[in-house]
């Protein structure tokens, strides 16, 4: 059964989605690019990991050509530069999560 998320992983989902796209900003300095909420696919399979653990990926880079879900997780660090892992780090960071 799935569960509800609570108040606490929303806000922050939320404060995620408002960021901009991580790889967009970070990466390539397009700035207020719209985002979606991506959860890191880690150490759990294919399962959705945590709603703390999640980064904001516009459409190209979520579901695009060049998104982690099309290429993969080794191919999308190859192009971009930077981990799945490496991302959340940096998001967690400018939210001060850390």
């Amino acid at each position: 059964m799935k569960r509800s998320s609570t108040v606490a992983e929303k806000r922050h989902m939320q404060r995620v989605a408002e960021m901009g796209c991580i790889v967009c900003s970070h990466i390539y300095d397009h700035k207020d690019t719209p985002a979606q909420v991506h959860h890191v696919r880690v150490n759990h399979g294919w399962g959705r990991s945590s709603h703390f653990m999640t980064i904001p990926l516009c459409v190209e880079h979520h579901t695009g050509k060049t998104g982690v879900h099309s290429m993969g997780r080794d191919e999308f660090e190859s192009l971009h530069g930077y981990s799945e892992l490496r991302l959340l780090e940096i998001v967690q960071d400018k939210l001060g999560v850390n």
